[in-house]
């Protein structure tokens, strides 16, 4: 707005003018010069410089975390895998391209039989066979003390193998196989059984000294693996529950923390060519409850303090700053009607969308973007915090702190250009996009 327009104009647009043009002057100033100007203290600017501390600090304790987190899972089902499945080796818990071996199979019903066997014993002496803190997921106490050996398997003595929760197997087959006259009739239709297997003592005493016992166990139960039932069974899923706790001492969180691993082992024999895939899958999320009492020390409580003190600090600081940044563009958008509207009332123009759009500050909705995602990344890993160790949840927290902190890095690049020693590094690397 020059000065020899607004000369044209009557006393009283004349003077809405100027106080319009000084509105305008302060509002594209940067926050260096409004402070040289009326020593008017840069808070944006020095909220989202305390944003970035303590941000980053965040992401180091979530990091710590999360990696305890997976290391934990990871950890846990390698230990399972080579529980539960007969010489399972280390090589196979490596992955190299190409594979020093095939995939973990066996080929007879001999070979299924010994499996089963083998996973039935583990599963009935996983306190005792396990450098870990297992237990069953049953309510009774069943400590954490050595255990009486008997023949063989060895059970707690303070829980009885009646108390030990069933295993689940179910089948996938087809209804039936009809061979006649060299002729193959097939009834494709699929066919879902399955039935909790609870093996007394003396059963398992007897499986672990001959695992070929098994197959007279099962059948019992209806179970077969029959040269004939070959054609009709597709897959096989035996699957039980654990419990333990997790408790790491180079983690920042050193609390002890209970989680249910659900078990599934698979018995593929979707293919019917003899081999018989077998596959060892968990589920591990937390749970409230342990076997027992768990009792967290005074150290925990102080970095736990220590923890949440940072995550509300993060979330108070990230409302202060969508809150002036909001409150920022709601000014920037009344000045640009106020403006609008003097050009078209006093000078009778249009004010063209490309100066409109002026007032709109990107780097104000950029930081009103990582606002909202810090406050939900926040909000979902409190609630980690409280033990809530879901993973898509760890996963959500992730990417909003993870997006918010490099939008916070990002817009914090715009306030190196108002000082000098590093505009012109910085200008380019901003106007560059126009250029292109």
């Amino acid at each position: 707005m020059k000065q020899d327009i607004l000369e044209t104009l009557s006393e009283s647009d004349r003077s809405d003018g100027e106080r319009l043009r000084r509105h305008l002057q302060f509002f594209f100033m940067d926050p260096i010069m409004k402070w040289k100007m009326r020593h008017q203290f840069p808070f944006k600017l020095a909220l989202q410089i305390f944003k970035i501390i303590f941000i980053t600090m965040q992401l180091i304790l979530f990091a710590e975390l999360r990696m305890s987190h997976i290391d934990f899972m990871d950890e846990t089902h390698t230990v399972i895998r080579h529980k539960f499945l007969k010489n399972w080796n280390a090589e196979r818990d490596t992955l190299i391209y190409p594979p020093s071996s095939g995939r973990y199979s066996v080929y007879t019903g001999t070979d299924i039989i010994d499996q089963f066997a083998f996973m039935v014993v583990a599963y009935y002496s996983i306190k005792e066979d396990s450098f870990a803190s297992f237990s069953y997921d049953t309510l009774r106490d069943q400590g954490i003390y050595p255990s009486v050996q008997v023949d063989g398997p060895k059970f707690v003595d303070n829980i009885s193998i009646d108390d030990i929760p069933p295993i689940k197997f179910c089948l996938k087959k087809i209804a039936n196989v009809t061979v006649f006259n060299n002729t193959y009739e097939f009834d494709i239709s699929e066919i879902n059984d399955c039935v909790l297997l609870k093996f007394k003592k003396d059963e398992v005493k007897e499986i672990r000294r001959n695992a070929s016992s098994l197959r007279g166990f099962l059948e019992k139960r209806g179970i077969t693996f029959k040269p004939e039932d070959a054609l009709i069974i597709s897959e096989g899923v035996l699957s039980f529950n654990l419990r333990t706790i997790h408790f790491s001492t180079i983690s920042t969180d050193e609390r002890p923390e209970c989680f249910l691993i659900q078990v599934s082992i698979t018995f593929d024999n979707s293919r019917h060519t003899g081999q018989v895939y077998i596959s060892l899958s968990t589920v591990i999320s937390y749970v409230t409850l342990c076997n027992g009492r768990v009792i967290h020390g005074d150290g925990t409580f102080t970095v736990s303090v220590v923890i949440f003190v940072i995550d509300v600090l993060v979330l108070l600081m990230c409302i202060a700053s969508l809150i002036l940044c909001c409150r920022a563009l709601l000014r920037a958008h009344l000045l640009k009607l106020a403006t609008v509207q003097f050009v078209r009332n006093t000078l009778g123009r249009e004010l063209m969308l490309s100066d409109q759009l002026e007032f709109l500050n990107f780097w104000y909705v950029m930081i009103v973007i990582n606002d909202i995602c810090i406050i939900c990344g926040t909000l979902c890993k409190i609630t980690i915090e409280f033990r809530d160790f879901d993973n898509d949840l760890f996963t959500t927290s992730g990417i909003l702190l993870g997006t918010g902190a490099l939008l916070v890095y990002v817009g914090v690049l715009r306030y190196f250009c108002f000082f000098s020693k590093y505009n012109l590094f910085f200008t380019p690397v901003f106007l560059s996009p126009d250029g292109l």
